[in-house]
């Protein structure tokens, strides 16, 4: 099957910087789907050509979090995955982790089997595993910590998870937790509960009305 190219002078052996300026201004906008479309059929190289920064259709599929393009650019046109930009330097792989986009990042990592990272893991998983109550746990709480609530030694609010750090340090594995709005409660997997936040009316259990971090409660 042949392909008409939309220009009519473009060869396999094209070099065009014009091509390459609209390859890259292309790959700003568009679907995916439309994208391949026109990187088919507007000049024979559209997938090596580079512009006057050294990027080609890989670098900007990266760049944008195109996924579904860049493995297209990878496993039908062979673009290369090596090739570094003039400006940083950058391959594709670095442009996708300075751009946040950790899905193509995950294209773009393979070794010589052509596996991924997420393909080994998968690869190397155990066919099923068993959690039991006894395995180790980790407490992360984030949120508003106004009065401790939240068990970290400040009352700076969290706006991302955060380990409690009082039971990490001595090895104390949390098995249930309970969130209230002036104070949480902690239940080890040993059985020892574990309360703090603001102790008005004596909500922590403690005999007084203090606010308190992370404080032993009783054992069950």
């Amino acid at each position: 099957m042949s392909v008409v190219m939309a220009t009519p002078d473009c060869t396999p052996k094209c070099c065009s910087m014009r091509h390459a300026d609209e390859v890259v201004a292309a790959l700003t906008r568009g679907s995916e789907g439309r994208l391949r479309a026109f990187l088919n059929t507007h000049c024979h190289n559209a997938a090596t050509l580079r512009d006057a920064f050294g990027r080609m259709a890989l670098h900007l599929a990266a760049s944008l979090g195109k996924r579904a393009l860049l493995e297209w650019l990878l496993e039908s046109k062979s673009a290369d995955l090596m090739v570094k930009d003039k400006e940083s330097g950058w391959t594709a792989l670095h442009r996708s982790v300075f751009y946040g986009h950790i899905h193509c990042l995950m294209s773009l990592i393979k070794d010589k089997e052509g596996l991924s990272v997420l393909d080994l893991t998968m690869k190397d998983r155990p066919a099923h595993v068993v959690f039991t109550k006894m395995d180790p746990t980790e407490v992360y709480t984030w949120g508003n910590n106004t009065n401790f609530s939240l068990g970290h030694g400040n009352q700076e609010s969290r706006h991302h998870t955060e380990i409690v750090d009082l039971f990490a340090r001595p090895g104390v594995y949390v098995k249930q937790v309970v969130l209230c709005k002036f104070h949480s409660v902690f239940l080890s997997q040993k059985g020892q509960v574990y309360t703090c936040g603001h102790g008005q009316g004596g909500r922590l259990g403690h005999g007084d009305e203090q606010t308190y971090l992370v404080r032993i409660l009783y054992c069950i």
